[in-house]
């Protein structure tokens, strides 16, 4: 592939790779009730997981325990149902989760009446009523669900924010630094998987996309990438491309690749 048809494809990938990226924090920060319907299953999944881990915490506390031995002084069916209503939150959690959130209109206003209902249906059926007010799980629920979807706009504008930047200096170096463009591709080609990813998430809305994103191992490996190819191109714009010039011939030699890169 000769010089020319190498800057074009480095245009055409940072151009596409930026109008996506700049248009997805514009969207999370604009279109915030859009935002929370594409999200709302993976966020009622991670919402899910906080509200049953801290409602066992209580639910396993000194607080149930006593329960239980006044269950056993006046009921002892009462007191052998402890341990099997424990267990059923495991089945309930995610529907009752969902139904709160219906319940305070954040999520499926529609059928917030409907949602009321079950979810005094589920409390009274639960562990939850020898442990914990209704008012106190609601406020639970919905507090973690505002927690979680803050921490997903704030992340997401993070990475579609860094990611745009990226892609707009990259951008800015395939116009003004054509000889450059043989270096500049590898950066355009690592800079395409993300803007594939969020083309993914956005058309289709992938579960497994936002699972990806917000994975901590994950995040801090793509900060650690997205720093190595400021860096390439930080090199690339002041320095002739010499250290990048050197790490991709380091890797040619390694693969047994027959491409030799000059500063340029």
């Amino acid at each position: 592939m000769n010089i020319v048809r190498i800057r074009i494809l480095n245009l055409v990938l940072t151009f596409i790779g930026a109008v996506i990226f700049v248009s997805l924090f514009a969207y999370v920060t604009f279109a915030p009730n859009d935002f929370d319907q594409r999200t709302r299953d993976f966020a009622i999944s991670k919402v899910t997981d906080k509200v049953d881990d801290k409602i066992r915490t209580i639910a396993q506390s000194d607080t149930a325990d006593r329960v239980s031995d006044f269950a056993g002084r006046i009921s002892d069916r009462l007191r052998d149902r402890v341990d099997d209503l424990l267990d059923d939150l495991d089945s309930g959690v995610d529907v009752f989760v969902a139904d709160v959130l219906a319940a305070a209109c954040k999520l499926d206003c529609e059928r917030r009446a409907e949602a009321a209902k079950n979810v005094r249906t589920f409390y009274q059926s639960s562990i939850l009523k020898h442990t914990m007010a209704l008012e106190r799980v609601q406020d639970l629920v919905e507090g973690k669900y505002d927690d979680v979807m803050d921490e997903l706009r704030f992340d997401l504008r993070i990475f579609s924010g860094a990611s745009a930047l990226a892609l707009i200096f990259a951008l800015l170096l395939a116009l003004f630094k054509g000889r450059a463009a043989a270096h500049l591709l590898p950066v355009s080609i690592a800079l395409t998987g993300s803007t594939i990813m969020m083309a993914i998430w956005y058309l289709f809305g992938q579960d497994w996309v936002m699972t990806i994103l917000f994975n901590d191992y994950w995040g801090w490996a793509y900060a650690v990438v997205l720093g190595a190819l400021s860096f390439s191109m930080i090199d690339i714009a002041a320095n002739r491309a010499r250290i990048t010039s050197h790490v991709l011939n380091f890797i040619g030699n390694a693969i047994g690749g027959a491409f030799n890169f000059l500063p340029c």
